[in-house]
């Protein structure tokens, strides 16, 4: 690591967030607001930790998006009714995610 990146951050971690931000950028109107009020929440609700946490919410959340785009569908038909809980049901099966891949690391070595 050197010393830029010790100050800014990871350069690849801005480039994979900035590719990240311009494919929900290109979502129609809807598909996008609708990702900006549910990415606000889930920073403010501290739902996401670490960047690989992040890194996975937020894309699968733009591939469920453009999914229900290219389909025709609203953004209600894919989330439900209640919105936040969609959000947080993302975040729970990201850590389950992550807390499984962290075990089976663990239990691999002796």
């Amino acid at each position: 690591m050197n010393l830029i990146e010790k100050i800014i951050g990871s350069l690849e971690d801005k480039r994979e967030w900035r590719a990240m931000e311009a494919r929900a950028k290109a979502l129609p109107s809807d598909y996008h607001k609708a990702y900006k009020a549910m990415q606000k929440y889930l920073w403010n609700t501290g739902g996401v930790m670490d960047w690989q946490e992040t890194k996975f919410v937020f894309n699968h959340l733009i591939d469920l998006l453009e999914e229900a785009a290219a389909e025709g569908k609203r953004v209600k038909e894919v989330t439900g009714d209640d919105v936040a809980a969609f959000c947080d049901d993302l975040v729970s099966d990201a850590k389950s995610w992550f807390d499984k891949q962290r075990q089976k690391l663990n239990d691999s070595i002796k």
